[in-house]
């Protein structure tokens, strides 16, 4: 069955495009590439990238001449799961985790994590936990700001969703200065 991932739904850069587009304005991308198929509604004038990691399945970078941003679309796969019933998973994601709970697990694959609210929410029908948060990864041309929203969700045992998305800069100051754009 065909999951529909309106990435507007999460992401904060669709509502008001300061560059004039509308929410008419959108490109529909189906990925088969996927444990399970899905579809993404993005802005017409975003432009899409090859996924940048093996879990990665669809990434959208923002237009030129407008600061940077990025959303991607990551499905982790963990075999291991696969036996635990769909309504465990419902019933955690349900449940939330708490500020303090989600910055210590963005500790643990970025630097500076700062997490400014969580919420729960639905995506696709399933339970879904989101993060507005700011953090900062090392790269080799220096440390990348990030300031944006994330979601996780779980649609079938063993299948974990993230749905990313955020401004980045190289500084908080101008990573926050893209997503107040966006936002």
């Amino acid at each position: 069955m065909r999951k529909i991932i309106y990435l507007y739904f999460v992401i904060f850069i669709i509502n008001c495009i300061s560059s004039g587009n509308s929410i008419l304005a959108q490109q529909v991308v189906s990925v088969k590439n996927s444990p399970r198929p899905f579809s993404v509604v993005a802005p017409a004038s975003w432009i899409q990238q090859p996924p940048s990691t093996g879990n990665s399945r669809i990434k959208f970078i923002s237009p030129s001449g407008t600061p940077s941003a990025e959303c991607a679309v990551i499905v982790q796969e963990y075999p291991i799961l696969k036996d635990i019933p769909q309504s465990t998973f419902d019933k955690g994601m349900t449940e939330g985790l708490t500020i303090s709970e989600m910055t210590e697990q963005l500790s643990a694959i970025a630097n500076n994590v700062k997490v400014f609210s969580v919420a729960t929410a639905n995506i696709s029908g399933h339970p879904a936990q989101l993060a507005n948060c700011q953090y900062s990864m090392g790269t080799p041309s220096g440390e990348v700001w990030v300031r944006g929203v994330y979601v996780t969700t779980t649609t079938t045992p063993g299948l974990i969703w993230i749905i990313s998305c955020g401004a980045t800069g190289r500084s908080p100051e101008e990573a926050q200065k893209g997503y107040s754009y966006w936002q």
